[in-house]
């Protein structure tokens, strides 16, 4: 008779069991608990919650991305969808559309995944127009499957409605930063009145102003803020001037906002400011920004508390129009520098 080939895996000691756990990859993990619910919830014991952190892509060749210490595993995620194309041609690949069917079953893989990884979800990217239909739905998911989250990205947005993405985005305790694209027009709502205070808030969209005021950004409590588009004055951003002078927004280190051409009379009236040589070149540089902020001059201003501020529109005389807009740039200096 032959002997038991089995190994007893689940009966071994608690702290030798994750050690054994320790050295296997996500994918054997997520393996191992498909044997039996017993396993799924002894290996989901012995992992510890720090160990993983998990990016979910809801595209069209959706997958999962886990990082473990400084090594990220990619993992496929399967999903039924009933009119599949070849997403290996790129000529199919702005057509396609998740069906319900899909969504509910990467949605139902993720959660899978959490629970056995023993960890939150802490980046979502999302091809929207991929996901038209449910953008609404999956960011409901996330807001009440966890408390918070690291880092939410909404790309190529032209079919839903930019206010109601904006109106869920403003209720999740997203971390370090929110990166909207919008390229489809809206309807006219009332003020959304939000209070974002990720580290960096990235919103590109039309008319953006239908929905945000200008108290509301001189609320934010981000440090890096990029948005488009907007309406304000120069007696607008004058007054924005004078609030941040006084203290608004004192953890911001970057402002660029899409304006109309300002009157630099108007923007710095009743302001002591500080005229730089267009000799003078100056650059604020962070791995977020796609590329350096450079100030060729630009005019210098002090907080009440000292701290120094470079802004800049740079308005190119050759492509003026009524719908035109040019981005205002600012940039708070570190103590010391510039």
């Amino acid at each position: 008779m032959l002997p038991n080939p089995s190994f007893p895996l689940l009966k071994l000691p608690l702290v030798v069991l994750r050690r054994i756990c320790a050295n296997w990859i996500p994918i054997d993990l997520l393996l191992l608990s498909n044997v039996s619910k017993r396993t799924m919830m002894r290996v989901r014991s012995v992992i510890p919650r720090k160990r993983f952190k998990l990016k979910v892509l809801f595209w069209m060749n959706s997958r999962a991305f886990v990082l473990d210490g400084t090594e990220e595993h990619v993992i496929e995620i399967p999903f039924e969808q009933r009119n599949r194309i070849d997403w290996e041609d790129d000529k199919y690949f702005r057509n396609f559309i998740f069906e319900d069917i899909s969504i509910r079953k990467i949605i139902q893989i993720f959660d899978h995944m959490c629970y056995v990884l023993n960890t939150e979800i802490h980046r979502l990217s999302m091809f929207a127009d991929q996901c038209s239909g449910n953008v609404l739905r999956i960011l409901s998911w996330l807001n009440h499957r966890q408390k918070s989250i690291d880092d939410v990205d909404i790309d190529f947005n032209t079919k839903e409605d930019i206010a109601d993405i904006i109106s869920l985005c403003k209720n999740m305790n997203i971390k370090e930063r929110l990166d909207i694209a919008n390229f489809s027009k809206s309807h006219m709502g009332k003020r959304l009145n939000p209070k974002f205070e990720m580290d960096n808030l990235w919103l590109h969209a039309y008319n953006l102003d239908q929905w945000i005021t200008l108290n509301n950004i001189m609320d934010f409590n981000c440090i890096h803020i990029d948005l488009t588009s907007f309406s304000f004055t120069s007696s607008d951003m004058n007054r924005y001037l004078k609030a941040w002078i006084n203290g608004c927004n004192f953890r911001m280190k970057y402002l660029s906002l899409d304006l109309r051409p300002l009157d630099h009379k108007i923007l710095t009236d009743g302001i002591e400011v500080e005229e730089a040589n267009a000799s003078i070149v100056r650059s604020y540089r962070i791995p977020i920004l796609r590329g350096p902020c450079v100030f060729e001059g630009g005019t210098d201003i002090l907080s009440k508390d000292g701290r120094r501020a470079t802004f800049q529109q740079i308005i190119d005389r050759d492509y003026l129009d009524s719908d035109r807009r040019f981005s205002f740039k600012m940039v708070v200096w570190p103590e010391g520098g510039q």
